[in-house]
């Protein structure tokens, strides 16, 4: 695994970027025509193509009108040791805060219609407190009417994520953040404000992008912002984020569904976690994962209102409070839609890679077959993409909760320059192409409803704890440059094309989608 973790950091168990065993024997590593194969063809009417951003990776301008600072400023910018590699920080990023015009023309020229991005709660209340008593920034709040206007002039629909990572850092200091049950309140506030100020021009709202990764690693493993390692804090974390969620969502359905007409939903991460082989050991091991992961979100708001049985039978009650009845009754339904992070898969075995604990603990397997992006974590495995979308359908029903796939995509890590970038990545297509059409036969053979497909990335933009080394973007941005030129990719075209037509061209084929001509000037 190639996550930057600076030497002597206390490490805390966490699910996220959890290392895999290359090599395995399993007979799954070995291709399968039928598991493998995709074809061209159409997505249902209707279908929603989208790219992704967040509001730290891509902003900058991190001290500019009044933004107050949030928890990766600070942990960017500390080097005594430094948190990212080569002590990057994300202090100008993309500086997109200056390049509105610039992000909105290069989506409109490649005919995409759905952007997906972040608000930056400290932008908009320095301090974290947005209640009618708290701080206020006008220019911060503008910025967003002003973004939210010129996507709507270039016809492109907004997907906003309230929190992706960037927590004030005055709420961390003064209580400890997302460790702190104070939090929900904060949150709570802060969506209000948000859904009072921006709802009339924004139908999609996504409370939390990811909270496995900002408790297991921020308040976990001590490996992201900000920076703490523990079970407490990781699970204590865990447990707000959930009620963060049914809090903001019940202020929308309560005080503004009715006015304003939007959906509400929340965006979880997981891998597809197959079972290394046909034991029953090694399946319970894959549910075990699967429930940690995704279900510890998931099985609260659409199943059931609590947490998995096997997460309650493993965590005690001093790192993991308990859900009450009432908690439980209020946590259930409280999503329009179910947000999906996917990227990769891991086969699984019963046991800890010591060989103990069995029953409990879990070993992740990779294959040495499958293609590794410029992420350490991050292996090529299409086929996992379909299984965890069918999974999702039949544990979560998505009849009742369409499927959003709020982020997927792949890494390069060492390809170019800015005088000379790699923008032939005829690589990166076949990943998209592949993973685009696993998902065309879920929802043609398995009935998954899924209605909307997003890349990660718009383009390439400040990777948490590997700074700008590695680079997720359809659009190759140019970080030696005061501007931050951005320069289209051949997947860029691909995807623009895909999107246009709303149909998938495998590899080969130049006459099941129709043409599609991009004006990229």
């Amino acid at each position: 695994m190639k996550l930057f973790v600076p030497i002597g950091t206390a490490v805390a168990w966490h699910s996220t970027y959890q290392d895999v065993e290359l090599g395995s024997e399993s007979a799954k590593c070995q291709p399968d025509p039928d598991r493998d194969s995709i074809t061209s063809g159409e997505f249902p009417k209707g279908f929603k193509w989208s790219f992704a951003t967040a509001a730290y990776q891509i902003e900058g301008a991190y001290d500019k009108d009044g933004k107050g600072q949030n928890i990766w400023d600070k942990f960017s910018n500390e080097n005594n040791p430094c948190h990212v590699e080569d002590c990057q920080n994300g202090n100008d990023a993309c500086k997109s805060y200056m390049n509105m015009d610039r992000d909105v023309g290069n989506m409109a020229k490649l005919g995409i219609e759905n952007y997906r991005f972040s608000f930056s709660w400290a932008r908009l209340c320095p301090k974290g407190k947005c209640g009618v008593t708290g701080e206020h920034s006008a220019a911060g709040i503008k910025h967003y009417h002003d973004f939210l206007d010129k996507l709507q002039a270039a016809n492109i629909e907004p997907f906003v994520t309230l929190y992706h990572w960037d927590l004030p850092q005055a709420l961390q200091d003064e209580y400890g953040g997302w460790a702190n049950e104070t939090v929900v309140d904060d949150f709570g506030d802060y969506a209000r404000f948000v859904f009072q100020e921006y709802g009339d021009k924004v139908k999609n709202w996504i409370t939390l992008n990811e909270s496995e990764v900002v408790c297991d690693l921020g308040y976990g493993a001590g490996f992201f912002a900000p920076g703490l390692t523990g079970w407490g804090p990781q699970f204590h974390c865990r447990h707000h984020t959930v009620l963060a969620h049914v809090k903001a969502y019940h202020i929308y359905d309560s005080e503004f569904r009715a006015r304003q007409g939007g959906r509400i939903g929340i965006t979880m991460n997981t891998n597809w976690y197959e079972p290394n082989s046909d034991l029953q050991a090694d399946k319970d091991a894959s549910q075990r994962w699967m429930d940690d992961q995704l279900g510890f979100w998931a099985d609260p708001i659409y199943r059931t209102g609590d947490y998995p049985p096997s997460v309650l039978a493993r965590i005690p009650d001093w790192a993991l409070p308990r859900m009450t009845d009432e908690q439980k009754k209020l946590n259930l339904g409280t999503a329009d839609f179910f947000g999906l992070n996917h990227y990769t898969t891991s086969l699984v075995k019963d046991c800890d890679n010591n060989g103990n604990n069995c029953g409990s603990s879990w070993t992740g397997l990779g294959c040495s077959e499958w293609p590794q992006a410029g992420s350490g974590w991050l292996f090529s495995v299409p086929w996992g993409f379909r299984r965890i979308l069918s999974y999702i359908d039949q544990t979560y029903d998505s009849n009742k909760y369409p499927i959003f796939v709020t982020e997927n995509g792949i890494s390069s890590r060492g390809n170019g320059t800015d005088l000379n970038p790699e923008l032939d990545d005829a690589w990166r297509i076949h990943h998209y192409t592949n993973y685009i059409g696993q998902m065309k036969r879920a929802i043609e053979e398995d009935k998954v409803n899924v209605q909307v497909y997003t890349a990660w990335s718009l383009m390439d933009n400040f990777e948490w704890t590997t700074g700008y080394h590695e680079r997720f973007g359809l659009m190759w941005t140019n970080f030696t440059s005061d501007e931050r030129h951005t320069y289209f990719k051949d997947s860029a075209r691909f995807f623009g094309r895909t999107a246009m037509t709303n149909c998938l061209s495998v590899e080969g084929d130049t006459s099941t989608c129709p043409k599609a001509f991009l004006n990229l000037e």
